[in-house]
């Protein structure tokens, strides 16, 4: 038996219908946290990054980046969107499309499960809730793209191209490769 078998009939449809509930939870979920990243990336390209020639040394700079980056991190969802909203040069169809977005990354967060708590008990009502997090994904997605998209011009004033961006993901990639050989080996 697999350790999937031991979790999960994995012959039963009710038990597959149960699992991809919970796949497409955790996938909006993901989504939702990867629109958060964006959205603090967005203000260190928009906001902090114009403020280089302030710090006189780079232990200045990485000090107060460190701090920005913390700081926005450590701030809500909404207070992230209404920081990017106060900067004045983020379309406002994009600060209402995120707000909007927020209500149901809200759901998600705080509520869903208890409310679809009887929707969960049956087949159509599963269908539901994941029909529910398939949207959420795709909302997720647009504007995580879009916002990147208002981006990228103002990143690559900053010498953040996207062969950059490739090479450090690459770099970042082949790290949790080495991290994750290393764990295996203890």
């Amino acid at each position: 038996m697999n350790l999937l078998e031991a979790i999960w009939d994995v012959n039963d449809p009710e038990s597959a219908l149960t699992r991809e509930v919970f796949a497409r939870y955790g996938l909006a979920m993901y989504m939702a946290q990867v629109l958060e990243h964006s959205i603090v990336n967005a203000l260190i390209v928009l906001r902090f990054l114009p403020t280089r020639p302030h710090h006189s040394s780079k232990e200045s700079w990485e000090a107060a980046f460190d701090d920005f980056y913390n700081n926005e991190f450590g701030k809500t969802l909404g207070n992230m969107i209404n920081t990017l909203d106060r900067l004045d040069i983020v379309p406002q169809h994009l600060v209402l499309q995120l707000r909007s977005i927020k209500k149901n990354r809200d759901v998600l967060a705080h509520s869903f499960f208890r409310e679809h708590d009887l929707k969960f008990e049956t087949q159509a009502g599963r269908v539901e809730m994941i029909a529910f997090c398939e949207s959420a994904i795709a909302e997720f997605k647009a504007a995580d793209e879009e916002l990147e998209a208002f981006c990228a011009p103002y990143r690559r004033r900053y010498g953040m191209t996207d062969e950059w961006i490739e090479q450090k993901l690459s770099e970042r990639k082949a790290q949790g490769h080495e991290t994750h050989k290393l764990g295996e080996a203890d």
